[in-house]
């Protein structure tokens, strides 16, 4: 009896406290460079992006492929540095054909950690997503990220 009504109790929390999101994909991922980047991996999962300032939109690409389609995404990571910014997110279909491409409004890095947000409702054909961090123009700047997280949401909040 006592292990049934702990079971129910647990149960009860677990539906209690259990968050908006319906996944969070926080396992590692593999970030590539775009331009004229290079990344080198800190400890604790931190990355250092140097950008040689040479082309535009220089910065790191992972590929986020854990995802259903036309839901509501929230890309989520912290970064610190200097220089301004862009997230980019380029969704594909099963075959690899492009689908659309959102760009965020610029972002403004510090020297403090802040945790940056993106959140977008996927087309109902995506089966995979590229996320970039670019420059915003030709920038010779180091930055630093961390803590990248992919969630889903259970209902849209657009």
């Amino acid at each position: 009896m006592k292990k049934i009504i702990s079971l129910m109790f647990l149960s009860l929390v677990y539906l209690i406290v259990a968050p908006l999101f319906t996944h969070a994909n926080t396992s590692p991922l593999t970030l590539f460079s775009v331009g004229e980047s290079k990344i080198s991996e800190n400890e604790n999962k931190t990355y250092q992006i140097a950008t040689k300032g040479l082309k535009s939109g220089e910065g790191f690409v992972f590929t986020a492929s854990n995802i259903k389609s036309g839901k509501q995404n929230t890309f989520q990571f912290d970064l610190k540095g200097a220089g301004n910014v862009v997230i980019k997110v380029v969704e594909t279909n099963i075959k690899g054909k492009f689908i659309k491409e959102t760009t965020s409004k610029p972002v403004t890095l510090s020297d403090q950690w802040k945790t940056q947000q993106y959140t977008l409702m996927l087309s109902p054909n995506t089966k995979e997503m590229d996320v970039m961090v670019l420059t915003e123009g030709k920038q010779q700047i180091t930055f630093q990220t961390k803590n990248i997280a992919v969630k889903q949401h259970k209902q849209p909040t657009l």
